[in-house]
């Protein structure tokens, strides 16, 4: 089990910053990275550069005088005698002036100005021959200060040797990897860049490792099964009679699961395509086939109300299909529950129901899940258990570039649906440089005005001081308090309960509700046609393929769908992802752009899913690296010696499940 914090006895004030920070344990704590680090060098004064950081060590020359500016700043000036210079220094907010005494040495880092003048962002009165090599810069809070992070890191290494090694012996000697605690010691506290690239190459390696074998600890291909036969003529006339024409892809997805189906292997396949493309079409047709060939088949959807949408469309296709979630009626519940275990309901559509124990099924041939990245892997696996080698479809609105697929799922087979169904337009989507509906405020209104509706959405639940985004919570308020009463105004999050979550989306989908406020739980299991417009507060918080993913649902209707992405971040880089999606539709060119400038921990919600995440990994740069760890990670499963990393990995999967 993971090494709790309590453990380092540190004291109270740093104990609460740093679970503040979401930091609850020391191996948290250790893979806390810099972000960056600051090369420290006493550079003589003739080689300093105007606007450079410059570290001097000197002597005060000048008694400091202290000047306040109002609001709680201050700023100290005094002057040193460094390098045969006379250097003036200005100090904000130290105003301890009893510190600056005449004579005294002081070292000082800040940025030289020109004309011998310093800026000073930090000082101390070490000697600054103890202090040159490669300083640690990381990410942290407001009250946080780095001496408060560097005395956490390091009572954390001296618990080093008590958190379980995952990476075989044998392997950090084949490829001359540091040792565990080696490689932590020097991305803290490097003295070189040389131990600096050799501790992340390590922690590299055991991530990529870690995550492979999560990946593959959870695999049911390669297994054999009996062929699924069937007449395929059938199938076709059912496509042939359908009140619109099949893309290309589709037809092609629908050959590719008839293929599988028919094989004597089980089916691991994924049909990935954008919001909209038209997959679950393909998940109906596999079912169908799947009844021709005498099976059963379960449809699974992540919410009750997509399973409910996904219900009456098959009722339209003719299909014989049965709906099984919580609010079903008693009476309902057993009749369906009946017919499954004798065999009369042939296939069902429904939520996390489908997983429970008093489930039985007669012959259970197909699984199909949508948005398969929803699911806890042991969900998953308890419902492919409950038949006999059960092929196994998923579908993701999550696009992933080929390349990467089976790094990320392992021998799972694509089918990717790249061209949208004719007539779908693609969503207009809006940089707006704010952190305020108020310069989009009437356009939303209008649209409202003529009967449309509007998704809201926020990264987060409550407000947090720390971090100054933009909560549900607040934004529904405040709507409140300012929106004309006509506007039906609703809130939505995942810490409701299932029932009132499910209400709400009911209520949203019959047009109840003009505003929904929401967190990312909309991101799946809601079309509403008619909800044509989406906000989305702090916008550079979410990765491009979230984002794109959350306007998606904006264009379900006729009605031109409409996204404003709201974001008042100075990050160069984050308005540059940001304007991509102003002109960038197709999701797989996202999610390659994604993985390129965020990694693959966004597309694949890993962070919150209990599986292994990326920090220092790199898709683009490190090809070579993830291959290796594929092979490595087959022959650590295979052996099973490895107790440390099997634990893990039964641990990771235990835990991987999703949180909205």
């Amino acid at each position: 089990m993971p090494m709790e914090l309590s453990e380092l006895k540190l004291t109270a004030r740093r104990f609460g910053l740093l679970t503040k920070m979401n930091i609850h344990t020391v191996e948290d704590l250790l893979k806390t990275y810099p972000f960056r680090y600051e090369d420290i060098q006493a550079i003589p004064f003739e080689k300093w550069e105007v606007n450079e950081m410059v570290a001097v060590e000197g002597l005060i020359a000048s008694k400091p005088t202290l000047i306040r500016l109002g609001k709680n700043r201050s700023m100290v000036k005094f002057r040193i005698i460094a390098w045969n210079e006379e250097i003036e220094v200005s100090l904000f907010n130290r105003p301890w002036i009893s510190q600056f005494q005449f004579g005294n040495p002081i070292t000082l880092f800040g940025h030289y100005q020109g004309n011998n003048k310093l800026v000073a962002s930090n000082y101390n009165l070490k000697p600054l021959r103890d202090q040159t090599g490669l300083k640690p810069v990381y990410s942290l809070s407001k009250a946080m200060k780095p001496s408060d992070m560097s005395a956490s890191i390091k009572a954390a290494l001296k618990k080093v040797d008590e958190i379980p090694d995952l990476i075989p012996q044998r392997y950090r000697e084949k490829y001359r990897l540091l040792s565990q605690k080696q490689a932590y010691e020097w991305i803290h506290f490097p003295r070189s860049f040389a131990q600096l690239h050799q501790a992340i190459r390590t922690l590299k390696y055991e991530e990529f490792l870690c995550f492979q074998c999560c990946v593959q600890g959870q695999q049911v291909q390669n297994i054999g099964k009996e062929a699924k036969v069937f007449d395929e003529s059938v199938i076709q006339e059912k496509i042939d009679s359908l009140p619109f024409p099949l893309t290309e892809d589709q037809n092609k997805a629908i050959q590719d699961v008839i293929r599988d189906l028919r094989s004597d292997t089980i089916m691991y396949r994924m049909v990935q395509g954008d919001v909209g493309s038209g997959k679950t079409v393909v998940g109906m047709f596999s079912i169908m086939a799947c009844d021709l060939a005498g099976y059963q088949s379960a449809f699974l959807a992540p919410t009750e109300i997509l399973a409910r949408q996904h219900y009456a469309t098959m009722q339209k296709l003719g299909l014989p299909i049965k709906l099984l979630v919580s609010s079903l009626p008693a009476k309902e519940k057993r009749e369906v529950l009946s017919g499954l275990e004798s065999g009369d309901v042939r296939m069902v559509v429904g939520t996390h129901a489908l997983f429970q124990e008093k489930v039985n099924f007669e012959n259970l041939g197909l699984v199909v899940t949508d948005e398969q990245q929803r699911f806890g892997v042991n969900q998953r696996r308890a419902l492919l258990e409950k038949g006999a080698n059960v092929d196994f479809l998923m579908m993701s609105a999550t696009p992933i570039p080929r390349t990467y697929a089976h790094f990320l799922y392992g021998d799972i087979r694509l089918s990717s649906i790249k061209t949208m169904p004719p007539g779908r337009k693609p969503v207009k989507t809006k940089y707006v440089p704010t952190s305020s509906m108020k310069p989009i405020l009437k356009e939303i209104l209008s649209g409202i005005d003529t009967g449309r509706q509007c998704y809201v959405v926020c990264p987060m639940i409550d407000e947090n001081l720390e971090t100054n985004l933009k909560s549900v919570t607040t934004v529904y308020e405040g709507m409140l308090k300012t929106l004309p009463s006509k506007y039906r105004v609703a809130l939505l999050h995942g810490r409701m309960k299932a029932e009132e979550k499910e209400e709400i989306m009911r209520r949203f989908a019959d047009h109840e509700i003009d505003l929904l406020v929401s967190t990312t739980v909309i991101e799946v299991g809601i079309d509403v046609p008619n909800a044509t417009m989406m906000v989305i507060y702090d916008a550079h918080r979410f990765g491009l393929s979230t984002l794109h993913q959350l306007r998606g649902r904006s264009a379900r209707g006729k009605e031109q769908g409409v996204c404003f992405l709201l974001s008042k971040t100075k990050d160069p880089e984050a308005i540059e992802r940001l304007k991509k999606l102003e002109s960038l539709n197709d999701g797989f060119a996202i999610s390659a752009y994604d993985l390129q400038s965020r990694g693959p921990g966004d597309l694949l919600g890993t962070r919150q899913s209990g599986l292994p995440t990326f920090i220092l990994g790199d898709f683009e740069k490190d090809p070579a690296i993830m291959e290796v760890c594929v092979q490595d990670a087959k022959e650590i499963l295979q052996a099973k010696v490895d107790k440390p990393m099997l634990d893990y990995v039964e641990r990771s999967i235990k835990n991987a499940r999703y949180f909205d």
